[in-house]
């Protein structure tokens, strides 16, 4: 991998450079498996939640934009509790 840069002697700058005009094939090719999948994660350390995208029927979209007009934390926050409540009554069971 003599073609590399030291990555860890380089400024954030010169490495954003780097990726910006070089061919990163060898690096990619370089590269081992994840071992854990990746999670972004806040200034805090916490996850950040992603988006979902799912299909709903319009009665019950209609329903969930009504009941989230009454909801503190909105469409999101009803379906992440429907999940969570669905989590607890059927454990270990992923589809």
């Amino acid at each position: 991998m003599s073609d590399l840069p030291d990555f860890a002697a380089m400024t954030k700058e010169e490495i954003g450079d780097w990726f910006l005009n070089n061919d990163t094939s060898a690096l990619v090719a370089a590269a081992e498996p994840a071992t854990e999948p990746m999670v972004q994660v806040d200034e805090h350390g916490m996850q950040v939640m992603r988006p979902a995208t799912f299909r709903l029927p319009p009665a019950m979209l209609e329903w969930l934009e009504q009941a989230a007009g009454r909801d503190r934390e909105g469409k999101s926050g009803i379906v992440r509790r429907a999940l969570q409540e669905y989590r607890e009554r059927h454990p270990g069971h992923a589809a």
